[in-house]
């Protein structure tokens, strides 16, 4: 009898487990749910009916056109609606998709604020809102997303100056925010990623000098910062922890004194790009080192025939 009992209690547990699960599973996927229904809902205008035709209630939510799903435990972890003309503000609600990894809605016309409820996606490994009208500063609570690899915000219409708390997200590899209003200068702090691959810049209205730090940061592979009103020289040494480095792009500043010799250190390099700065001198012979090289935009003197046989498949760009 009491062998009896014990086995119909567990069965009782086991079916109130399965019961409270399920339950579990439902609210949260509603959750999900009422979260990109608001999307939906903040929009203005979808004239491709991209979610007018497929974001309804009588279909799962990981049928949607652009989410995906967990296999586990079927919450919503990507939003890819990205180059889908939509246009409108984002509804704070998004901040409820606490599984999310992937928020990508570059290419459109999004615009306003990016809604600091965001700040509760702690899974989030990539962010594009790269092509859009989003405006303001940009969020120093990005900093707080410990996992973000990825962050792309070119393109927009960002002010202010880059927050210092970026500089937390020691897993970051990616950091765009080219094609904005940004001033000021560029942190030391910016040596703190020790992941970054790709540090653009480029195209805001940055000033003063390259920090010394960026050219310790050995996981570099594109360094881009033109067109903005950097100044001062660049160090002789700047390549020596910079072994990575394919492309540098310093175009269109206010940078001055003489192309450092030591470039011949970044040997993978294949592009590199430093007209519309004031560089005096010549363009040192060691670059014909730079047997990577596919690129070589430069307007200073012609370099020597010699040193210039030494560049193959090289597309160059000079003038004196």
């Amino acid at each position: 009898m009491a062998k009896n009992c014990f086995f119909f209690s567990i069965a009782v547990l086991l079916n109130c487990f399965i019961v409270c699960l399920a339950t579990t599973i439902t609210t949260n996927l509603t959750t999900d749910q009422s979260a990109l229904l608001a999307f939906k809902a903040h929009l203005t205008s979808d004239p491709e009916n991209v979610l007018a035709k497929n974001w309804s209630t009588t279909t799962s939510v990981c049928n949607w056109t652009g989410v995906s799903c967990g296999l586990s435990n079927e919450r919503v972890t990507a939003l890819n609606l990205s180059d889908t003309s939509l246009s409108g503000t984002i509804a704070p609600h998004l901040g409820n998709l606490s599984f999310l990894t992937s928020l990508d809605i570059s290419y459109n016309s999004f615009n306003g604020h990016i809604p600091e409820e965001l700040a509760s996606l702690d899974r989030l490994l990539e962010i594009d809102f790269q092509y859009n009208n989003f405006s303001g500063e940009v969020p120093s609570w990005f900093g707080i997303l410990s996992e973000l690899q990825h962050l792309l915000l070119s393109n927009n219409s960002f002010t202010g100056t880059i927050p210092p708390s970026i500089f937390n997200i020691s897993r970051l590899e990616t950091l765009n925010i080219s094609y904005n209003s940004l001033h000021g200068k560029i942190s030391q702090e910016t040596s703190n990623l020790p992941s970054l691959k790709v540090l653009d810049l480029s195209f805001n209205k940055l000033t003063g000098s390259i920090p010394s730090a960026i050219f310790n940061m050995s996981s570099l592979q594109v360094i881009d910062l033109t067109s903005n009103s950097l100044s001062d020289s660049l160090p002789i040494d700047m390549c020596t922890h910079l072994s990575l480095l394919q492309r540098l792009h310093l175009s269109s500043n206010q940078l001055h004194g003489q192309i450092p010799s030591g470039l011949y250190e970044c040997r993978e390099f294949q592009h590199l790009s430093m007209p519309n700065n004031n560089f005096t001198g010549s363009i040192p012979r060691e670059i014909g080192n730079l047997t990577m090289l596919k690129v070589l935009n430069l307007w200073l003197e012609q370099p020597r025939r010699a040193e210039r046989s030494k560049l193959p498949s090289l597309a160059l760009c000079l003038k004196e």
